[in-house]
């Protein structure tokens, strides 16, 4: 019997657009897109204080230049969920079209009261005290998510019921808005100094213990495994193939599990530890990159059919940038059966075989490190640490180009066939 792709494509769309879509998801995709700044600067330390040149390292050591690149480490990488706090609530408050910065203030705030800390003398200025870092990087993260959801989703409610305080026109915006958020500012942090009082009575101590207990560590193991890596990958893929963008909804499910990987990664990365993780969002963005390029050179400049040829040449650029949309939609790759196996299965496959590579100790584990979206794909593997990571992503690129080589003289034997008999009419 012959399955009707149009009506599939009918009965998932609604599911994969509420994916898709969802304020939350986007918030967790949206707020780390904006602490890229961050990431990049943490990413850059690191990689210039472990850089693998010996009479490099010589001179980082012997003038012991290394905890000066440790300083933005810590304040970037090491300070992610605190970052993570305010961008996320920064990003979910803007989607419910309420103020987003006091939004993301009063949830980082939220996020310190949440924290323990340590107290210390009693100085001129009152008593001092210092914050363990153990809560704000990578095993914060979740922390820092949740409460982001749950203290501008008090924002967004307490706001649009009205209860804010309300001043004269006259008085200048931003004083207005600074006194519109002081009643919502008061009851958010009064909730979670409530929240922080009852749980340090508690055998866990603060709820960083008990969400890293009960939440992020079994998400993490049910999350990181290669099989979930590669299902994500081949799903993302047809969901494509469906005519539907199959990574704005799957990552967007998976992202709060791989990116707390990657912040765990790139901490160890920096302080030249054994890296925790195999797989993350940096894995798997490392080695599905490119995975159009062949395909787009083989149109550019191997196709004999004029029409390929044309949607090579504009393709290939930003096939380069990993920018697949004009190939997907142009070639079509969308519901074309004859491109259907490559286009769905070699992501899998090579992440696959990345996954093993590495396990066997060939290839080392990526670094975790969060790029740009549009890095080149041999770029982003040197940025991971290793050249063998970019030496890979070549391989990987030739066995893309076998396995898309088979398909396309089909496809372009077709194509030029339909040319001549248009010619012939």
């Amino acid at each position: 019997m012959a399955i009707n792709l149009e009506k599939v494509q009918e009965k998932i769309q609604p599911l994969t657009a509420a994916i898709g879509q969802n304020k939350y998801l986007q918030a967790v995709m949206k707020g780390m897109m904006l602490i890229l700044p961050a990431t990049i600067m943490s990413a850059f330390a690191t990689l210039l204080k472990i850089f693998p040149i010996p009479a490099y390292q010589n001179f980082i050591n012997s003038n012991g230049l290394g905890k000066y690149f440790d300083v933005p480490i810590n304040f970037t990488n090491n300070f992610m969920a605190v970052l993570v706090s305010f961008a996320v609530a920064y990003a979910l408050a803007t989607a419910f079209e309420v103020d987003a910065f006091p939004a993301g203030l009063i949830s980082m705030v939220s996020f310190f009261i949440l924290t323990p800390y340590t107290l210390g003398e009693m100085g001129p200025l009152g008593q001092a005290f210092s914050i363990p870092n153990q809560w704000l990087g990578a095993m914060g993260l979740f922390t820092g998510m949740i409460v982001a959801f749950v203290s501008t989703r008090l924002f967004v409610a307490i706001t649009k019921k009205g209860l804010i305080i309300k001043v004269p026109d006259s008085v200048p915006e931003f004083i207005a808005k600074s006194f519109s958020s002081l009643i919502p500012g008061i009851i958010i942090l009064t909730l979670f100094t409530i929240i922080s009082a009852i749980l340090s009575n508690t055998s866990y101590g603060s709820i960083h213990a008990l969400i890293y207990r009960f939440l992020q560590t079994p998400l993490t193991s049910l999350g990181s495994g290669i099989g979930s890596v590669i299902i994500v990958a081949i799903l993302a893929q047809f969901l494509w193939f469906l005519g539907l963008h199959g990574h704005a909804v799957t990552l967007g499910v998976v992202a709060p599990i791989w990116f707390a990987m990657d912040a765990q990664q790139l901490a160890a990365f920096s302080a030249g530890q054994t890296l925790p993780n195999i797989t993350g969002f940096a894995f798997f963005m490392t080695y599905s990159a490119g995975n159009l390029l062949p395909f787009a050179i083989m149109l550019a400049f191997m196709s004999k059919s004029a029409r390929y040829k044309t949607l090579g040449k504009v393709a290939v650029v930003p096939a380069i940038f990993t920018i697949g949309e004009p190939l997907a939609y142009g070639a079509p790759l969308v519901m074309n059966f004859v491109f259907a196996l490559p286009y769905i299965l070699l992501d899998g496959v090579i992440l696959g075989l990345a996954y093993f590579l590495t396990v066997i100790g060939i290839l080392p584990p990526v670094g975790g490190v969060s790029t740009p979206a549009g890095t080149p794909v041999f770029l982003s593997g040197l940025i991971q640490g290793s050249w063998k990571i970019a030496a890979f992503q070549v391989v990987a690129f030739a066995i893309r180009f076998v396995c898309w080589y088979i398909f396309f003289k089909v496809a372009d034997n077709m194509a030029v066939e339909e040319e001549r008999k248009a010619e012939t009419v």
